[in-house]
């Protein structure tokens, strides 16, 4: 199984919409790492794109801003995001 859309985070005081917000980089990465953590757990899923790379007009809810700039070291997200699938042998 593909989750196909996923994320809805934004950052606090930047305006517009999206499903949670955090407070801070530090803190959006943190929820972006759980959100990727809890895709990778034992189970169907066997890969995701998260929605969406860019914010666009009122959805703020990108990993990028609608200029185009990281809101988050890219660098981090990379980490994250390549967070490998859990094995379920190991997990009940």
């Amino acid at each position: 199984m593909l989750v196909t859309e996923f994320g809805g985070l934004r950052l606090s005081g930047s305006g517009g919409w999206g499903y949670s917000d955090a407070r801070d980089p530090d803190q959006f990465l943190s929820i972006y790492a759980g959100l990727i953590d809890g895709l990778m757990q034992p189970g169907p899923v066997e890969g995701f794109c998260y929605t969406q790379l860019t914010d666009v007009e009122q959805e703020t809810n990108g990993l990028l801003t609608f200029d185009r700039i990281p809101k988050v070291d890219p660098g981090l997200v990379r980490v994250a995001t390549q967070t490998p699938k859990a094995d379920s042998k190991n997990h009940p």
